[in-house]
Protein backbone atom coordinates (compact mmCIF):
# COMPACT_ATOMS: atom_id res chain seq x y z
CA UNK A 1 0.00 0.00 0.00
CA UNK A 2 1.32 3.41 -0.91
CA UNK A 3 1.27 6.20 1.69
CA UNK A 4 -1.32 8.09 -0.43
CA UNK A 5 -3.71 5.15 -0.13
CA UNK A 6 -3.39 4.89 3.66
CA UNK A 7 -6.46 6.06 5.60
CA UNK A 8 -6.32 9.16 7.77
CA UNK A 9 -8.32 7.29 10.40
CA UNK A 10 -10.60 4.27 10.74
CA UNK A 11 -14.13 4.56 12.08
CA UNK A 12 -15.34 1.58 14.11
CA UNK A 13 -18.05 0.78 16.61
CA UNK A 14 -16.89 1.75 20.08
CA UNK A 15 -15.98 2.02 22.82
CA UNK A 16 -12.45 0.66 22.89
CA UNK A 17 -12.43 -3.13 23.18
CA UNK A 18 -15.22 -4.04 20.75
CA UNK A 19 -14.63 -6.71 18.14
CA UNK A 20 -14.93 -3.97 15.51
CA UNK A 21 -12.02 -2.26 17.26
CA UNK A 22 -10.07 -5.54 17.20
CA UNK A 23 -10.80 -6.02 13.48
CA UNK A 24 -9.65 -2.48 12.68
CA UNK A 25 -6.40 -2.97 14.60
CA UNK A 26 -5.82 -6.36 12.98
CA UNK A 27 -6.14 -4.74 9.57
CA UNK A 28 -3.77 -1.90 10.48
CA UNK A 29 -1.21 -4.44 11.72
CA UNK A 30 -1.57 -6.49 8.53
CA UNK A 31 -0.98 -3.39 6.40
CA UNK A 32 1.84 -2.24 8.71
CA UNK A 33 0.21 1.12 9.20
CA UNK A 34 1.28 2.78 12.43
CA UNK A 35 -0.11 6.00 13.79
CA UNK A 36 -3.54 5.65 12.14
CA UNK A 37 -6.13 6.27 14.88
CA UNK A 38 -9.30 4.26 15.38
CA UNK A 39 -12.20 6.67 15.91
CA UNK A 40 -15.14 5.18 17.79
CA UNK A 41 -18.82 5.59 16.92
CA UNK A 42 -21.91 4.71 18.92
CA UNK A 43 -23.69 2.67 16.23
CA UNK A 44 -22.89 0.72 13.06
CA UNK A 45 -24.89 3.05 10.75
CA UNK A 46 -22.79 5.92 12.10
CA UNK A 47 -19.65 4.11 10.88
CA UNK A 48 -21.02 4.16 7.33
CA UNK A 49 -22.29 7.75 7.57
CA UNK A 50 -19.00 9.15 8.82
CA UNK A 51 -16.91 7.16 6.37
CA UNK A 52 -18.94 8.40 3.40
CA UNK A 53 -18.60 12.01 4.53
CA UNK A 54 -14.84 11.75 5.14
CA UNK A 55 -12.86 11.08 1.91
CA UNK A 56 -9.65 10.38 3.83
CA UNK A 57 -11.07 7.76 6.16
CA UNK A 58 -11.98 4.09 6.18
CA UNK A 59 -14.68 2.38 8.18
CA UNK A 60 -14.59 -1.15 9.60
CA UNK A 61 -17.90 -2.88 10.29
CA UNK A 62 -19.20 -6.45 10.67
CA UNK A 63 -21.07 -7.80 7.65
CA UNK A 64 -21.71 -11.50 8.37
CA UNK A 65 -21.52 -13.97 11.25
CA UNK A 66 -21.02 -17.72 10.81
CA UNK A 67 -23.87 -18.51 13.23
CA UNK A 68 -26.63 -15.91 12.72
CA UNK A 69 -25.83 -14.68 9.22
CA UNK A 70 -25.89 -11.20 7.71
CA UNK A 71 -25.74 -7.96 9.68
CA UNK A 72 -28.70 -6.55 7.77
CA UNK A 73 -28.38 -2.90 8.75
CA UNK A 74 -24.82 -2.86 7.43
CA UNK A 75 -25.56 -4.76 4.23
CA UNK A 76 -28.45 -2.46 3.35
CA UNK A 77 -26.34 0.54 4.36
CA UNK A 78 -23.65 -0.36 1.84
CA UNK A 79 -26.24 0.13 -0.91
CA UNK A 80 -27.54 3.45 0.43
CA UNK A 81 -24.08 4.96 0.86
CA UNK A 82 -21.43 5.75 -1.76
CA UNK A 83 -18.90 3.28 -0.32
CA UNK A 84 -16.51 0.66 -1.67
CA UNK A 85 -15.19 -2.38 0.22
CA UNK A 86 -11.39 -2.53 0.18
CA UNK A 87 -10.53 -5.32 2.66
CA UNK A 88 -12.17 -8.22 4.47
CA UNK A 89 -11.12 -9.24 7.99
CA UNK A 90 -12.23 -12.43 9.77
CA UNK A 91 -12.19 -12.77 13.57
CA UNK A 92 -13.02 -15.59 15.94
CA UNK A 93 -15.73 -14.28 18.25
CA UNK A 94 -15.89 -15.56 21.82
CA UNK A 95 -18.21 -14.39 24.58
CA UNK A 96 -18.32 -14.81 28.33
CA UNK A 97 -21.07 -14.15 30.86
CA UNK A 98 -20.44 -11.99 33.92
CA UNK A 99 -22.78 -11.82 36.90
CA UNK A 100 -22.77 -10.18 40.32
CA UNK A 101 -25.14 -12.87 41.65
CA UNK A 102 -25.85 -16.55 40.94
CA UNK A 103 -27.35 -17.00 37.46
CA UNK A 104 -30.85 -17.80 38.75
CA UNK A 105 -30.92 -14.54 40.73
CA UNK A 106 -29.95 -12.22 37.85
CA UNK A 107 -32.77 -9.84 36.93
CA UNK A 108 -31.10 -7.70 34.22
CA UNK A 109 -28.90 -8.83 31.34
CA UNK A 110 -26.83 -6.30 29.39
CA UNK A 111 -26.10 -7.53 25.87
CA UNK A 112 -25.73 -6.29 22.30
CA UNK A 113 -28.59 -7.47 20.02
CA UNK A 114 -26.31 -9.40 17.64
CA UNK A 115 -24.42 -10.98 20.54
CA UNK A 116 -27.74 -11.97 22.09
CA UNK A 117 -28.48 -14.04 18.97
CA UNK A 118 -25.04 -15.63 19.02
CA UNK A 119 -25.43 -16.62 22.70
CA UNK A 120 -29.14 -17.45 22.62
CA UNK A 121 -28.76 -21.04 23.82
CA UNK A 122 -26.82 -20.07 26.96
CA UNK A 123 -29.20 -17.22 27.74
CA UNK A 124 -32.26 -19.46 27.38
CA UNK A 125 -30.76 -22.17 29.58
CA UNK A 126 -29.17 -20.07 32.34
CA UNK A 127 -30.66 -16.54 32.32
CA UNK A 128 -34.29 -16.95 31.18
CA UNK A 129 -35.63 -14.81 34.03
CA UNK A 130 -33.29 -11.87 33.38
CA UNK A 131 -34.78 -8.89 31.53
CA UNK A 132 -32.69 -8.27 28.41
CA UNK A 133 -31.40 -4.71 28.14
CA UNK A 134 -29.82 -4.04 24.76
CA UNK A 135 -26.72 -1.86 24.53
CA UNK A 136 -24.84 -0.32 21.61
CA UNK A 137 -21.84 -2.70 21.63
CA UNK A 138 -20.27 -5.65 23.41
CA UNK A 139 -17.83 -3.37 25.19
CA UNK A 140 -20.72 -1.16 26.28
CA UNK A 141 -22.30 -4.21 27.93
CA UNK A 142 -19.15 -4.53 30.00
CA UNK A 143 -19.17 -0.83 30.89
CA UNK A 144 -22.81 -0.95 32.02
CA UNK A 145 -22.04 -4.04 34.10
CA UNK A 146 -18.99 -2.53 35.80
CA UNK A 147 -20.87 0.69 36.53
CA UNK A 148 -23.77 -1.16 38.18
CA UNK A 149 -23.95 -1.05 41.96
CA UNK A 150 -22.25 -3.71 44.08
CA UNK A 151 -24.65 -6.58 44.70
CA UNK A 152 -27.15 -5.43 42.06
CA UNK A 153 -28.66 -8.53 40.37
CA UNK A 154 -27.20 -7.88 36.92
CA UNK A 155 -25.41 -9.99 34.33
CA UNK A 156 -23.76 -9.20 31.00
CA UNK A 157 -22.58 -10.93 27.85
CA UNK A 158 -19.16 -9.48 27.06
CA UNK A 159 -16.13 -10.27 24.87
CA UNK A 160 -14.06 -13.15 26.21
CA UNK A 161 -11.05 -10.85 26.55
CA UNK A 162 -13.04 -8.32 28.57
CA UNK A 163 -14.28 -10.99 30.97
CA UNK A 164 -10.68 -12.07 31.62
CA UNK A 165 -10.20 -8.71 33.35
CA UNK A 166 -12.95 -9.57 35.86
CA UNK A 167 -12.32 -13.20 36.85
CA UNK A 168 -14.20 -12.95 40.17
CA UNK A 169 -17.41 -12.11 38.28
CA UNK A 170 -17.10 -14.83 35.64
CA UNK A 171 -20.29 -16.85 35.35
CA UNK A 172 -19.17 -18.92 32.35
CA UNK A 173 -16.67 -18.55 29.51
CA UNK A 174 -17.29 -19.36 25.84
CA UNK A 175 -21.06 -18.96 25.92
CA UNK A 176 -21.44 -18.50 22.14
CA UNK A 177 -23.71 -21.03 20.41
CA UNK A 178 -20.96 -22.57 18.25
CA UNK A 179 -17.31 -23.16 19.07
CA UNK A 180 -15.92 -21.71 15.84
CA UNK A 181 -18.08 -18.58 15.90
CA UNK A 182 -16.54 -16.20 13.34
CA UNK A 183 -17.46 -12.79 11.99
CA UNK A 184 -16.46 -11.21 8.69
CA UNK A 185 -15.76 -7.49 8.79
CA UNK A 186 -15.46 -5.19 5.80
CA UNK A 187 -13.18 -2.19 5.56
CA UNK A 188 -14.86 0.42 3.36
CA UNK A 189 -13.98 3.85 2.03
CA UNK A 190 -15.79 6.54 0.10
CA UNK A 191 -16.48 5.49 -3.49
CA UNK A 192 -14.37 7.14 -6.19
CA UNK A 193 -15.82 8.92 -9.19
CA UNK A 194 -15.29 6.92 -11.25
CA UNK A 195 -14.36 3.88 -9.17
CA UNK A 196 -11.86 1.47 -10.71
CA UNK A 197 -11.81 -2.11 -9.46
CA UNK A 198 -8.90 -4.54 -9.35
CA UNK A 199 -10.30 -7.97 -10.19
CA UNK A 200 -6.97 -9.63 -9.42
CA UNK A 201 -7.88 -9.36 -5.74
CA UNK A 202 -9.46 -12.20 -3.78
CA UNK A 203 -13.18 -11.44 -3.94
CA UNK A 204 -15.78 -9.18 -5.55
CA UNK A 205 -19.12 -8.18 -3.99
CA UNK A 206 -22.12 -7.23 -6.15
CA UNK A 207 -25.60 -5.84 -5.62
CA UNK A 208 -28.09 -6.77 -8.35
CA UNK A 209 -31.45 -5.04 -8.86
CA UNK A 210 -33.47 -7.01 -11.44
CA UNK A 211 -35.22 -4.97 -14.13
CA UNK A 212 -38.24 -7.30 -13.95
CA UNK A 213 -39.60 -10.26 -12.04
CA UNK A 214 -40.03 -13.28 -14.34
CA UNK A 215 -39.57 -17.07 -14.45
CA UNK A 216 -35.95 -18.10 -14.76
CA UNK A 217 -34.62 -14.73 -13.52
CA UNK A 218 -32.18 -16.15 -10.96
CA UNK A 219 -31.21 -19.04 -13.22
CA UNK A 220 -30.27 -16.56 -15.94
CA UNK A 221 -28.11 -14.52 -13.56
CA UNK A 222 -26.32 -17.56 -12.17
CA UNK A 223 -25.66 -18.96 -15.66
CA UNK A 224 -23.46 -15.92 -16.39
CA UNK A 225 -21.21 -16.78 -13.44
CA UNK A 226 -21.16 -20.42 -14.50
CA UNK A 227 -20.07 -19.48 -18.03
CA UNK A 228 -16.89 -17.97 -16.59
CA UNK A 229 -16.43 -20.71 -13.97
CA UNK A 230 -16.65 -18.20 -11.12
CA UNK A 231 -17.23 -19.61 -7.65
CA UNK A 232 -20.05 -17.90 -5.74
CA UNK A 233 -19.13 -17.73 -2.06
CA UNK A 234 -22.29 -15.88 -1.01
CA UNK A 235 -25.79 -15.38 -2.40
CA UNK A 236 -28.57 -13.62 -0.50
CA UNK A 237 -31.90 -12.15 -1.53
CA UNK A 238 -33.34 -9.04 0.12
CA UNK A 239 -36.74 -7.38 -0.31
CA UNK A 240 -36.90 -4.70 -2.99
CA UNK A 241 -37.50 -1.39 -1.21
CA UNK A 242 -39.73 -0.12 -4.04
CA UNK A 243 -41.77 -3.11 -5.23
CA UNK A 244 -43.22 -5.28 -2.45
CA UNK A 245 -42.59 -9.04 -2.79
CA UNK A 246 -39.88 -8.55 -5.37
CA UNK A 247 -36.26 -9.11 -4.47
CA UNK A 248 -32.73 -7.86 -4.98
CA UNK A 249 -29.58 -9.98 -4.70
CA UNK A 250 -26.24 -9.68 -2.93
CA UNK A 251 -23.59 -11.89 -4.51
CA UNK A 252 -19.93 -12.41 -3.54
CA UNK A 253 -17.66 -14.41 -5.83
CA UNK A 254 -14.01 -15.40 -5.92
CA UNK A 255 -12.17 -13.49 -8.61
CA UNK A 256 -10.70 -15.31 -11.61
CA UNK A 257 -9.63 -14.48 -15.15
CA UNK A 258 -13.19 -13.89 -16.33
CA UNK A 259 -14.37 -11.54 -13.53
CA UNK A 260 -14.37 -8.30 -15.52
CA UNK A 261 -16.05 -9.87 -18.57
CA UNK A 262 -18.65 -11.53 -16.36
CA UNK A 263 -19.67 -8.14 -14.96
CA UNK A 264 -19.84 -6.71 -18.48
CA UNK A 265 -22.17 -9.55 -19.48
CA UNK A 266 -24.31 -8.97 -16.39
CA UNK A 267 -24.63 -5.28 -17.27
CA UNK A 268 -25.78 -6.30 -20.75
CA UNK A 269 -28.75 -8.16 -19.26
CA UNK A 270 -30.48 -4.85 -18.46
CA UNK A 271 -30.42 -5.43 -14.70
CA UNK A 272 -28.81 -2.78 -12.51
CA UNK A 273 -25.44 -4.09 -11.34
CA UNK A 274 -23.49 -2.31 -8.57
CA UNK A 275 -19.99 -3.45 -7.66
CA UNK A 276 -19.69 -3.00 -3.90
CA UNK A 277 -15.98 -3.72 -3.91
CA UNK A 278 -13.16 -5.99 -5.00
CA UNK A 279 -10.87 -6.80 -2.11
CA UNK A 280 -8.37 -9.08 -0.42
CA UNK A 281 -8.83 -10.71 2.99
CA UNK A 282 -7.04 -10.88 6.30
CA UNK A 283 -7.62 -14.28 7.90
Amino acid sequence: MTPAAAPRCIYALGPEGTYSDAAARKLLAHLRLSGVPVVYTRTLPEVLDRTESDPGAWGVTPIENSDVGTVVQVQDGLVRHALTAVWEVSLRIRFSALSRVPAQEARTLYVHPVSCEQCSQFIAAHLPQAKVTFVDSNAAAGVRYVESAHGEPVAAIVPYEYAALHPRHLLQADVQNIANNTTRFLAVRRRGSPERFDFSRYKTALFIEPSEDRPGLLYGLLSVFNAYRLNLCRLESRPDRVAPWQYTFFIDFNNAAGSAQCIEDLNATGHRITVLGSFDRVE
